[in-house]
């Protein structure tokens, strides 16, 4: 089993795990055993600059779902986040002039708190689609994190526009779940399941209705805020993120840094140099990526130690298990016995019967 690349590039803003965790700690959930598994200690969390990767998400959306024993969860939680907690996102969003600005600046920013998926806005002469795109599967998280992307917009909406019409219409990309009951509570509007893609029907008109919360000063600097957040994304990706994904889809031989500056078409001195300004090195970047994989292979497969040492570019397995305890504080054998039985308690084999299974 060879994990996805793309499931370790950075996906969520720490907040959206923070308030699960805080969800489940209300319901009697310890919040280091919702986080075994997933690599992250609270402090962890609690720091606002360390985005959270889908498949550390996965497994704590899967955990969460188990020990609350709440199928519906994705939907309560997103149904529970305030627009504060999207940030300056959020800011942005419902403190514009109208509903045409908000939902500019959700397709424009929401990338900053979520990559994961893409928001369109597709317009007729009488209807106006929120379309979201799925930027990669989501496998058996799917239903949840769609279920509660769809909730964050429609509180959104509601913060906009006071109250959501009855003409609204949601598409939903799966077949109705067993607990779709508990949508009529939080939707206010016509629900169709099976479609295509997850979508937000609302008529054309109502686009130039005028925001409740706007606030022209707080927009301007919400607006300013976000797109310098933008552009740091940009500088920082442009290196960091691509060294990322180089490392990431290699099968067991990782490049050397020498490698990976010729493949740039720099020296090595400069490639360093590039990395100690953005606050890293290279062999923090494949310390990075072998944690994943090393946790990733701990979980999800049976392969002895020495043989993710192999995988992971080691010499031998006492190496790799140094290497281990130095991450995660605990032996590799000692982890796999603990997360093993963790992500195995934390299945979703009823959730996946009911909601159709996970979709592409």
């Amino acid at each position: 089993m060879t994990v996805p690349a793309y499931w370790f590039e950075p996906a969520f803003h720490p907040t959206y795990a923070r308030l699960l965790c805080a969800m489940l700690r209300k319901r009697g959930v310890e919040t280091n055993r919702l986080l075994a598994g997933t690599g992250l200690s609270w402090p962890e969390l609690t720091d606002a600059e360390r985005a959270i990767g889908f498949a550390q998400m996965r497994v704590l959306v899967r955990a969460a779902i188990a020990l609350s024993g709440t199928q519906a969860l994705g939907a309560e939680i997103g149904a529970s986040v305030p627009a504060a907690a999207h940030g300056q996102v959020g800011q942005a969003v419902v403190s514009g002039r109208n509903l045409r600005q908000a939902i500019d600046a959700l397709v424009r920013y929401s990338k900053l708190r979520c990559t994961m998926l893409e928001f369109r806005p597709v317009c007729d002469e009488t209807h106006c689609r929120l379309q979201v795109r799925e930027l990669f599967d989501l496998g058996d998280v799917r239903t949840p994190l769609l279920e509660a992307t769809l909730m964050v917009v429609v509180r959104l909406l509601e913060t906009v526009l006071g109250q959501v019409p009855d003409e609204m219409q949601y598409n939903l990309p799966y077949p109705e779940p067993a607990w779709s009951a508990a949508y009529d509570s939080l939707l206010r509007g016509r629900k169709r399941f099976g479609t295509v893609s997850l979508e937000i029907k609302l008529p054309r008109e109502l686009l130039d209705a005028p925001c409740l919360t706007a606030d022209p000063v707080a927009f301007a600097s919400a607006r300013r805020d976000c797109e310098q957040a933008l552009q740091q994304i940009l500088h920082k990706s442009d290196l960091l993120q691509q060294i990322r994904l180089r490392l990431r889809t290699c099968a067991e031989t990782f490049p050397t840094c020498e490698a990976i500056a010729a493949e740039r078409h720099m020296s090595s001195r400069t490639l360093i140099r590039k990395l100690k300004q953005r606050g890293t090195s290279y062999q923090d970047l494949l310390d990075e990526v072998r944690k994943e994989r090393a946790q990733w292979l701990l979980q999800n497969t049976a392969c002895s130690l020495a043989e993710i040492a192999e995988r992971l570019g080691y010499f031998d397995a006492s190496n790799f298990s140094r290497s281990f305890r130095r991450w995660f504080g605990v032996s590799p054998n000692v982890f796999r016995q603990a997360n093993r039985s963790h992500v195995e308690s934390a299945s979703l084999p009823q959730l996946n019967r009911e909601a159709g299974g996970a979709q592409a």
